[in-house]
């Protein structure tokens, strides 16, 4: 595979920085976080002071759990900030809803938002169209396309037949698991599915090495990790369970590799995604209303190669690809 076709273009980042009206006051963003500050938080802290935007941070973390986001929005269409940045798909649905929805009391309604690591907006209904939101929120999407994932699977090692597994009631998990189904009979490849089983609700755990055992039984190639919370929670012991059973593991995110055993990925990296956001937040802090800036993905992708997993799998990459991909 080319370089080109993999990786993209220059990303949104490369855009000249857009013109900042500085307040009288610093602004106040609140930082609306999932399992606490990490690398996109700081790319977005970052690009923001390059930019000589001198805010205030308001730290609000869920730990995990959509219980403490309700208060959360309340204190936050009180507080009316500036801007709000939401990390994760389940955080924004749990505060700013759908965008059709009924109830908008319940919601941040009419403060700029900005998204990250955000994985499928338009499919979990959080805005209407990407190019324009139509309600004021933007940001960004971190994953790649799951096409172009398809297509460094394949430059890697061609297959006949790969395994996934999702936590079904994550939304962003089952729509990259659609998606590499409405691919499986244009490649000519099988797809075996499993979705993690649930009780009383919620995905469980210990199914998860049973999963990969079934998977690989089956005759599975690859397995295929798509962007899902559940699944990033068991990642050591998902890749672990991987690695013994000899199936090379491709993500589409980066902590599968880069903090566990996973054998590849495809990823925007956090920090890059934090800072893209950055740049969509000085723009609404600018002047430019956030329902107007389209939500995008990044147009350049990282591909990542845990060198001492294709070593016991013995089962490296061509030389191809090891001229732009990292080795972690």
């Amino acid at each position: 595979m080319r370089r080109r076709a993999l990786i993209g273009a220059a990303a949104g980042l490369a855009l000249s920085a857009p013109h900042v009206v500085r307040a009288a006051t610093k602004p106040r963003i609140v930082m609306l976080l999932w399992r606490g500050w990490e690398q996109a938080c700081d790319g977005f802290r970052d690009y923001l002071a390059g930019r000589g935007i001198d805010a205030e941070f308001i730290v609000r973390d869920a730990g995990q759990t959509t219980a403490p986001i309700a208060g959360y929005v309340a204190e936050i269409n009180a507080m009316r900030p500036d801007l709000v940045f939401i990390w994760g798909g389940s955080t924004a649905l749990a505060a700013l809803g759908r965008y059709d929805a009924a109830n908008t009391q319940a919601f941040i309604r009419d403060i700029p938002v900005v998204l990250a690591i955000v994985a499928d907006p338009l499919g979990s209904g959080l805005v209407p169209s990407l190019d324009v939101p139509r309600r004021p929120v933007t940001g960004t999407i971190y994953v790649a396309p799951v096409e172009v994932q398809l297509r460094a699977i394949q430059a890697y090692r061609p297959f006949s037949r790969i395994g996934t597994m999702f936590n079904p009631l994550e939304q962003s998990s089952t729509a990259a698991v659609q998606q590499l189904a409405g691919l499986a009979g244009r490649e000519k490849f099988e797809l075996l599915r499993r979705p993690v089983p649930l009780e009383g609700g919620q995905p469980q755990a210990e199914a998860v090495a049973g999963l990969v055992r079934e998977i690989k039984a089956a005759g599975a190639e690859w397995l295929y990790i798509p962007p899902d919370t559940f699944l990033n929670d068991q990642r050591a012991a998902l890749t672990a369970t991987a690695l013994t059973e000899r199936l090379p593991a491709f993500s589409a995110t980066e902590r599968f590799v880069t903090y566990a055993n996973g054998l590849a990925g495809l990823v925007c990296r956090y920090y890059n995604i934090g800072q893209f956001t950055g740049f969509k937040a000085a723009q609404i802090l600018g002047g430019t209303p956030a329902g107007t800036i389209p939500i995008q993905t990044l147009t350049r992708f990282s591909l990542l190669i845990r060198m001492a997993t294709a070593q016991r799998l013995d089962f490296y990459p061509p030389m191809s690809l090891l001229r732009y991909a990292e080795a972690v």
